[in-house]
């Protein structure tokens, strides 16, 4: 590596030892290094060289890391740059990620943690530009909730803070944690996804931290790269706890040694409602819920952009690729509905009217929609359902297990037999349909 190809590295910090120390260190790692002791230095060398990235401490003698963040973001948008924190206090680290800063460290200064921090760092490309709609067709569209959903997504690709994607039942929250994933620079790193509903709480916990010579647990597999979490209020308050230490020092603390192991994992909560109903009803502790809610994301629902249905209509049938389009009917039958369970609801809609359709065009006959779902008229609250026959002579409990085998029947046709998704549709756990399913015959 040339001089000139040389990564260069301003450190930021008041304290002359530490300066000396990471310098020395970076150079060792073949940087170019500057530093400054202190807000108004680093201004005036910022202006006057061009650096890769940036170092800073929170704590300041003429002001904080927090300003430092706020004025790079402004003036250097595409300069990445980390705080260093004390010890047990990750506040004012989280702060500064919400502001945009790519991530931070914690005194004392972990060599491994900093390399992997630089590695990331370099890997990033913010000239790389992705269009994720056409990877993910909901984010088509023109109205405000999903430009500014865009907006978030292509500026959070830089980061490396933890994200919470919160969406109704079928708006594909996964997917657009794997869009995150793809674009970051962690693209090339494992991508794992685990749902805290499929196992026994205590299972769940050996799965995500126990530690077994030879084998790895969820959390050591997903090192270096994305590990995305559904229900996260199911975790027992062991596995909360883990967790969150795991996120404020980046170590695996094992149990049955005096070591620990490096962890580098970002996380990715997808979750059907807000975060803080579940600290409110006490299942998720409120300081984990504060170190994951760094970047929020909010998919919003199809009947929250009715102005974007068309587009989104021209979306998906475009990736039929059968040239079909919709009659006018067949539009308005669509409009009516409220798609409860949105996005993957419309796609699938869209999938069977397509293949029902006699030539190009789809007409409303070739639009198959639940009849005992809720339709919406404009603005009217009409509902049109279909009511389940009388019971009759039958005995209760035989006229109840036949309602839940249609529901569970029908939510596992709508998910293609996954059993988790078919849960989620329902309402219900994961060990609930299973045992359900088991009762009733269901294979």
């Amino acid at each position: 590596m040339s001089e000139t190809d040389k990564p260069k590295i301003l450190v930021i910090d008041d304290e002359a030892d530490i300066r000396h120390l990471l310098t020395m260190t970076l150079l060792q790692m073949g940087m170019d290094v500057a530093s400054a002791k202190d807000v108004a230095e680093a201004k005036l060398i910022l202006n006057q060289e061009a650096f890769s990235f940036c170092l800073t401490d929170l704590k300041l003698p003429d002001g904080n890391g927090l300003d430092i963040v706020k004025y790079v973001k402004q003036h250097y948008p595409t300069m990445p740059i980390a705080v260093v924190t004390a010890f047990g206090s990750t506040d004012n680290a989280v702060e500064a990620m919400k502001l945009g800063a790519f991530d931070f460290l914690a005194k004392p200064i972990d060599l491994s943690h900093l390399r992997q921090l630089l590695k990331h760092a370099f890997k990033f490309n913010p000239k790389e530009e992705v269009e994720q709609h056409q990877t993910l067709h909901y984010l088509v569209g023109d109205s405000d909730t999903i430009q500014n959903l865009r907006k978030q997504i292509k500026k959070i690709r830089g980061s490396q803070a933890p994200v919470v994607i919160e969406g109704a039942k079928g708006t594909e929250k996964e997917r657009l944690a794997h869009i995150i994933h793809s674009q970051s620079s962690r693209s090339e790193s494992s991508e794992t996804y685990f749902d805290c509903s499929t196992l026994e709480p205590d299972i769940t916990e050996s799965k995500l931290f126990s530690h077994i010579e030879g084998q790895n647990n969820i959390l050591t597999s997903s090192n270096h790269g994305t590990l995305i979490i559904s229900n996260i209020h199911l975790l027992n308050s062991n596995s909360q706890k883990k967790l969150l230490q795991i996120l404020e020092e980046k170590k695996l603390y094992l149990e049955s040694s005096a070591e620990d192991i490096a962890i580098d994992v970002r996380i990715i909560v997808c979750t059907d409602l807000p975060l803080q109903t579940f600290v409110q009803s006490g299942q998720l502790r409120e300081d984990l819920f504060f170190r994951l809610n760094v970047i929020d994301l909010k998919i919003p629902s199809i009947s929250q952009r009715p102005q974007d249905l068309n587009l989104l209509i021209d979306s998906y049938l475009a990736e039929f690729g059968e040239n079909k389009t919709l009659t006018n009917k067949a539009k308005l039958k669509l409009g009516l509905y409220s798609f409860p369970f949105n996005y993957r609801e419309l796609e699938n809609t869209l999938e069977k009217a397509s293949a029902l359709a006699d030539d190009e065009n789809i007409d409303e006959h070739d639009i198959l929609i639940a009849e005992s779902e809720q339709l919406i008229v404009n603005e009217n609250t009409t509902k049109n359902t279909t009511p389940l026959s009388d019971r009759g002579e039958q005995p209760l409990d035989e006229y109840i297990e036949q309602i839940e085998r249609i529901e569970i029947e029908k939510a596992l046709d709508k998910t293609r037999w996954n059993r988790t998704e078919a849960a989620k549709l329902l309402g219900v756990s994961f060990r609930t349909i299973r045992y359900k399913m088991k009762k009733l015959g269901i294979e």
